[in-house]
């Protein structure tokens, strides 16, 4: 395999992408989304164990080094940001992956444009109408797990905050304190993430996310159409990969996600792993992706230079 890093520069949805990509360009193609507050090198680990694949991993839209426009961060320009991006990198339906806020997006892309994929990974991200039902009924305490969430509505503070030298301790605490297994957090790509966070500007496109969700939530106009996106079942076979111990989103609620993505979900459960599996059990994660991509002799770790799965099954109701 060709196991060196290239840096690309793609223009898609009216914005210019920084993309990182690997494996051999003949390899089935593999698009991964990155979560909050992360960015392409959440992957790096990942990509590293994985054999045979071609490996796209973007900084999304107001992240790293991908342009950091005032608007667009509500989930259908998100999301038609994933559609430029396969357009762009012309990708054959590619196996699509996203973790935290990439899964969210996952999912939603998986409903409009399940044409444009082969199949779907997400990991620790629950299907975005089913953790949102949850946080309005307190399902398995949701509530009080994220209470982030109502502390980014809040105007400027959160970004002036997280801009502190105090504040990015607190960031980086917020990775720390969610290891499943203590000492398995890859605390330097953490550090990388967190040194860039320096100005306000920095983590406003970040935290718009929230905001713009929120938004559209409360919004009837826009609620109804990410509803109308939500009717139309996903139909690939899709899969939840899930480090069981995640205290920000309950397994519980995850689990029931295939009611709401109108598929049957495999369930793949991780123990002794927190939330942010890319950064602590990267050949686990890798493992459960090769699986799925059909290429199950991936695992051994390759490193970077300078430069068929089983029928999906629904999830028990537990």
């Amino acid at each position: 395999m060709d196991s060196r890093l290239a840096h690309k520069r793609v223009r898609a949805n009216g914005i210019t992408f920084h993309v990182a990509a690997s494996g051999p360009e003949d390899g089935p193609p593999v698009l991964f989304l990155h979560g909050f507050p992360e960015g392409w090198m959440s992957w790096r680990a990942t990509m590293e164990h994985l054999n045979g694949l071609r490996l796209y991993a973007p900084d999304l839209r107001g992240y790293g080094e991908t342009d950091r426009p005032p608007n667009g961060y509500d989930v259908l320009t998100l999301t038609d940001d994933i559609a430029g991006l396969i357009r762009a990198l012309d990708l054959d339906r590619p196996l699509l992956v996203g973790h935290d806020w990439g899964g969210e997006l996952a999912w939603i892309f998986a409903h409009r444009h399940s044409e444009m994929i082969s199949r779907l990974v997400v990991v620790n991200a629950t299907h975005p109408r089913t953790l949102v039902r949850a946080v309005l009924r307190c399902e398995d305490w949701q509530t009080f797990r994220i209470p982030f969430v109502p502390f980014f509505e809040i105007p400027e503070l959160p970004e002036r905050l997280i801009a502190t030298p105090v504040g990015r301790q607190l960031l980086k605490l917020s990775f720390t304190i969610r290891q499943g297994t203590p000492g398995t957090m890859n605390i330097e790509v953490v550090d990388d993430f967190v040194k860039h966070f320096r100005k306000p500007a920095d983590v406003r496109p970040p935290i718009t996310y929230y905001r713009q969700m929120v938004l559209t939530q409360v919004l009837p106009g826009r609620r109804k159409q990410l509803d109308t996106i939500y009717a139309n079942p996903i139909t690939v076979p899709a899969a939840l990969v899930w480090g069981m111990k995640d205290n920000v989103l309950s397994s519980k609620v995850a689990r029931q996600s295939y009611k709401d993505a109108g598929c049957p979900v495999e369930w793949r459960p991780l123990a002794g792993v927190g939330h942010f599996v890319d950064l602590e059990a990267p050949r686990k994660l890798a493992a459960e992706i090769a699986r799925v991509a059909g290429h199950p002799g991936s695992g051994s770790k390759l490193g970077f230079g300078a430069g068929a799965s089983g029928p999906s099954v629904k999830a028990p109701t537990p």
